[in-house]
């Protein structure tokens, strides 16, 4: 029989809403720049997620610049503080 109040599918969190696989990406128009957010190998001890940064002029390919790895938790708060300073969510772009 089914429960009178099914949970939702969805929650409701702080956290970023992730695209199938994790993967997210910033953009700022002003830095031009973006910013890929995807999580990388995880070890026995934590979850890791990769951060790469292009410079990007479009309608030029994004350039690649930086990439370093951070712990989930890191990243997740690296990611609102960037939406937070004028940063958007953006679909990858095309390169």
């Amino acid at each position: 029989m089914p429960s009178p109040h099914p949970l939702p599918r969805h929650r409701a969190t702080h956290e970023p809403p992730e695209q199938p696989g994790g993967e997210g990406w910033l953009v700022s128009s002003e830095q031009q720049k973006v910013v890929q957010f995807k999580p990388d190998a995880s070890t026995v001890h934590a979850q890791w997620v990769a951060v790469r940064t292009y410079s990007w002029i479009p309608p030029n390919p994004p350039v690649p610049q930086t990439r370093r790895r951070m712990l989930r938790h890191n990243a997740i708060e690296a990611w609102n503080t960037m939406l937070k300073t004028g940063w958007r969510r953006c679909p990858p772009p095309v390169r």
